[in-house]
């Protein structure tokens, strides 16, 4: 049995590779090939937290995972990050355990490679100027998707601790090939930016429709609770919303649900799932679209994906 560290998993594996795995995934998903029911989740409020229990096959890639992963938002504060996870590898075949991994960093690079590929496919052609509302781990992953789906020629970035945000720009000055410029406000951040990505832990949403341009691409990969969202009704209502899972976004997915219980929107709203994208069952951007928003709420195909490429890269070495 393989045990297989976060560090080992950030030495394997390029934000390209990922996004190319993922991508594989969501054809397989698309196409009725993986298995993935759905999330399970313990809500701890006495200690503002949560377990989550997910699980996932894919036929193709002959992949079976679980991932456990705790999001507890308190914890930066004792020295912790907010989330963490763990990912377990059967033999589909057997069930027997074929690896125990880290996964918080797999966790970050998966949800950042889904951002890129929908990036890809939704996101205005010649996106010279991205913003990134959210500078903890998962930003980084952000970031590095941004700059192998699109290039662009500024980061600007945003954060509630100005230390976070220092200490990214600083780390990630020589990872990203786009010059990083602070910023004191989300407004700031946002305004007149082609690519948006918020990833929050935020209740309440971090941008606004009025600070958007009208052709902008929006990722929303922060909150998968139904009482939290990144974004505003109003951006959401205007926007052409593709999700990864219907199912999944429809239960778990503030953004979309507090609109839904608003009356703004439906769930005919939901133009697409990605892997019709990807599949061409559905039209990414066209140039009659206006805004596009993508909104993750992470699946369990995505850890698989990436788990099956670690694993290969192992057993090669």
């Amino acid at each position: 049995m393989l045990f297989v560290s976060d560090s080992e998993i950030e030495r394997l594996i390029s934000m390209r590779e990922a996004m190319e795995a993922v991508e594989e995934a969501f054809k397989e998903y698309a196409k009725g090939n993986a298995i993935m029911p759905p999330r399970s989740t313990i809500m701890l409020e006495r200690f503002n937290g949560s377990i989550s229990l997910m699980p996932s096959y894919l036929r193709e890639a002959g992949v079976l995972a679980t991932k456990i992963i705790s999001i507890y938002p308190g914890n930066p504060g004792r020295g912790l990050p907010t989330t963490a996870a763990w990912l377990v590898v059967n033999d589909p075949e057997t069930g027997m355990m074929e690896a125990l991994m880290d996964a918080t960093y797999l966790t970050a690079l998966r949800t950042g490679a889904v951002t890129g590929v929908a990036a890809r496919y939704l996101a205005p052609r010649g996106a010279r100027t991205a913003a990134l509302i959210g500078c903890g781990a998962q930003g980084r992953t952000q970031a590095l998707a941004l700059d192998e789906a699109l290039r662009p020629e500024s980061l600007r970035i945003h954060d509630l601790s100005r230390e976070r945000m220092s200490r990214f720009a600083s780390e990630m000055a020589t990872r990203l090939r786009c010059e990083i410029i602070q910023c004191g406000e989300a407004m700031e951040a946002v305004r007149g930016a082609d690519v948006v990505v918020t990833a929050t832990t935020s209740k309440e949403p971090v941008i606004r429709r009025r600070w958007l341009g009208d052709r902008a691409h929006i990722s929303a990969i922060g909150s998968f609770y139904p009482d939290h969202r990144e974004i505003d009704t109003e951006t959401v209502r205007e926007a052409k919303v593709v999700v990864d899972s219907r199912e999944a976004a429809l239960v778990e997915a503030g953004d979309l649900i507090i609109p839904m219980k608003e009356g703004a929107i439906k769930p005919e709203h939901i133009y697409a799932e990605l892997g019709e994208i990807i599949t061409g069952k559905k039209m990414g951007r066209t140039e009659e679209d206006g805004l596009t928003l993508f909104k993750s709420v992470g699946l369990a195909i995505q850890d698989s994906a990436v788990a099956g490429l670690v694993i290969k890269k192992l057993r090669e070495q």
